[in-house]
């Protein structure tokens, strides 16, 4: 079928277009290793950390704006009145809880 006579030739045009294959196919794999690498990396908490660290670095000064921001909004908590017309109302309330406290703290047991 084939004449063993005949060599084939490796034409210069074939020998470049196998070098250009090769070299495209190793070109391929360390960009794919390369970016495997990078995957695995931005995964990791290294990265989390150096991310969160760069962003908070840069945040600060707005973290401090708000900040001082909502100290400003912050009222002081009032005085009682002592001319309050519903005073009694919430000392009764007060009083209630705390029997109602005692009892479950204490009473509530002495009693079974």
């Amino acid at each position: 079928m084939f004449d063993k006579s005949v060599e084939f030739q490796r034409t210069p045009s074939r020998i470049r277009t196998r070098f250009i294959a090769v070299f495209a196919l190793g070109t391929s794999l360390a960009t794919f290793i390369s970016g495997f690498f990078v995957f695995l990396y931005m995964k990791s908490p290294a990265f989390e950390n150096q991310l969160t660290g760069q962003v908070i670095k840069n945040m600060d000064w707005i973290i401090a704006d708000e900040f001082d921001k909502k100290i400003r909004e912050l009222k002081p908590r009032p005085v009682p009145d002592p001319n309050d017309p519903n005073a009694w109302f919430w000392d009764y309330i007060e009083q209630k809880n705390k029997e109602y406290i005692e009892w479950e703290t204490k009473g509530k047991w002495e009693n079974n």
